[in-house]
Parts: C-alpha cells; structure tokens; sequence
C-alpha cells in the first residue's frame, strides 16, 4: 500500500528504494530541523521570562532592603530617645527623693515648733522684766522669723 502512494508521488518510472529512502531522510531532517527551532525559540521565551521575573525578585529584595535599612534607623532614632527619657526619669526619681526628704525635714521642724509652743507656760513678769522690754521691732522680727512658711 505505501509503495502503490509513493508511486503516485514520485511517479512509476521514478520509483526506487533509494530515492524515496533519501527523500524520507531529507523530510525527517528539515524535521527535526524545525523541531530544533521551535525548542530554541520555546528557550528563548523561557529565558526572557526568567529573567523579567529576576528583575522583579531583584526590584522586590531592594525595596525589602531600604526598608529595613529605613527600620533599623527608626529603631536606633528609637533607642536614643528611649536612653534620653530612662535618664531623664532617673533624675527625675532623684529630684523627687529630695523633695520627700526635705518635705520630712519640714514636718519634723514643724512638729519641733508645735511641741516647744504646746509646753510654753505663761507667768507674771517680776519687777525688773517689766522695766527691761524688748522694742516691738525686735519682737516682730523674731516672730517673723520663727513663724516663716516651711
């Protein structure tokens, strides 16, 4: 049956295994030719698409970069003002013991002040005091000065 369709073809004086086996050969060629091609240009797109994708990877892990980059500089901005406000807490903590302990002091002079007037006694002046007064100035003054705010 193949030999009566290459006879067709070729034509009945032309008919010959040899001819028609080249012919073969030559076909399966151009083939494997095309076939070769086709793969190349497959290949090609492949490796067009490759590297856009790298391209992207590449544009996606700089902008992951400077964003760390951007991160790490906040987190040190961070740090530093963290340290400024620890120290300032710190003295703020010591300004406030020295309050308390002066705020102490000021209760214990008051509480001073308020046990010597609670134990004043009152008595009649002898004679020689009444002739002997301190100036109401002086007076005043030491008053002021015993009566000061704490």
């Amino acid at each position: 049956m193949w030999t009566s369709i290459l006879r067709f073809f070729v034509g009945a004086k032309n008919f010959s295994p040899l001819r028609i086996m080249t012919w073969v050969l030559i076909a399966l060629l151009l083939a494997a030719c095309a076939w070769i091609y086709v793969q190349g240009l497959r290949m090609d797109a492949i490796r067009a698409d490759a590297a856009r994708q790298i391209t992207a990877e590449q544009a996606a892990h700089d902008a992951t970069r400077s964003a760390l980059d951007q991160a790490m500089a906040d987190i040190a901005s961070l740090q530093a003002t963290l340290d400024a406000a620890h120290n300032s807490t710190i003295a703020l903590q010591d300004s406030l013991r020295d309050a308390q302990a002066r705020e102490a002091e000021a209760v214990t002079a008051a509480a001073a002040r308020k046990q010597i007037l609670d134990q004043m006694r009152t008595r009649t002046r002898t004679a020689p005091e009444t002739l002997e007064v301190i100036d109401d100035d002086t007076r005043r003054a030491v008053t002021d000065r015993l009566n000061r705010p704490l």
